[in-house]
């Protein structure tokens, strides 16, 4: 038996703008199983090279609530890897939890891949917590689903704390991704460094909302943020909002976005030496994807994304 499903109040963005932009936040009412697949997972990392792998695997018409909680304790290094996946055309609903605890001077790298099937929805929340010295790395990667919701928040509590995350994504055949990714600089000398890079086909839709906020006292902060957006299609849409937010006079703060088509002069080069326009353009949405995936520590999970995208 399903249920109708109603959220409000997806992906907020801290700083509202104008209701016209229909950016300030995402809502979503999803058809999904009643009878709900729950599973809670705690890591503790207390040493340095550890390596969690946590595959997720979907089944058609299910729905799941996942929740997982990763620390890593004082001076301590952990790499989580988790890869959801599901039969090519499966649907169904996911609800996935990740909170990061770094303690002074540890790190955690999270890697988070999604190919789910083309009629999944999920919606993926991921926060962070770093004390003095500590970091946290975020690897992630978007391919499948019909509608995705993903936001990943961390606050950069401790002394010379650092967050980073990495993001690509492809996004066609009427695919909705909506991304909200927020950075709150507490303490001094905070970095952050953020780089979004994708493809928007067909008539699909991609959202992108990226917040660094330096709040009061966190002197000698640093950020920067980044965004590249190649379309394919004349009925691609892209929204972003690359935003910074300062309540901290001694702070350096940079954002960027880049929007573009494959340019003519760049297929005349891959004509004139063999390469269709069509192969040409699978081959730079590959290159967006395959630049970021180079990051993850696992050849078998690369491979994996290099299948899914034929």
């Amino acid at each position: 038996m399903n249920e109708t499903l109603k959220y409000t109040d997806i992906n907020t963005i801290p700083c509202l703008t104008w209701n016209w932009l229909k950016m300030n936040r995402a809502s979503l009412e999803v058809q999904a199983n009643s009878e709900i697949i729950s599973e809670k997972k705690e890591i503790t990392a207390t040493k340095k090279g550890e390596v969690v792998y946590l595959p997720l695997v979907f089944e058609d018409g299910k729905r799941y609530e996942h929740e997982q909680v990763i620390t890593a304790e004082e001076n301590a290094e952990i790499t989580v890897i988790m890869d959801y996946t599901s039969a090519k055309n499966a649907g169904g609903f996911s609800s996935i939890k990740t909170k990061l605890v770094a303690h002074p001077y540890s790190k955690i790298h999270l890697v988070k891949v999604q190919l789910l099937g083309s009629n999944y929805v999920q919606i993926d929340d991921t926060t962070g917590e770093c004390d003095d010295g500590s970091k946290i790395e975020v690897t992630q990667i978007e391919l499948g689903g019909s509608k995705v919701y993903a936001q990943v928040k961390n606050e950069l509590n401790g002394y010379e704390s650092k967050f980073k995350s990495d993001t690509a994504y492809i996004t066609e055949n009427g695919q909705i991704l909506d991304m909200n990714y927020v950075v709150n600089h507490h303490g001094a000398k905070t970095d952050t460094k953020m780089i979004v890079k994708g493809v928007v086909g067909d008539a699909a839709l991609k959202v992108y909302r990226g917040t660094i906020d330096f709040k009061r006292g966190c002197t000698d902060a640093t950020g920067d943020e980044q965004e590249e957006t190649l379309l394919m299609s004349k009925t691609a849409i892209n929204k972003s909002i690359p935003m910074i937010l300062c309540d901290e006079e001694n702070v350096a703060g940079t954002h960027g976005a880049t929007l573009g088509r494959l340019g003519a002069d760049e297929l005349f080069y891959m004509q004139s030496r063999g390469i269709s326009e069509e192969e040409a353009k699978v081959m730079m949405k590959k290159a967006k994807i395959l630049s970021t995936a180079s990051l993850i520590p696992s050849e078998e999970l690369r491979e994996k994304i290099e299948n899914f995208l034929g």
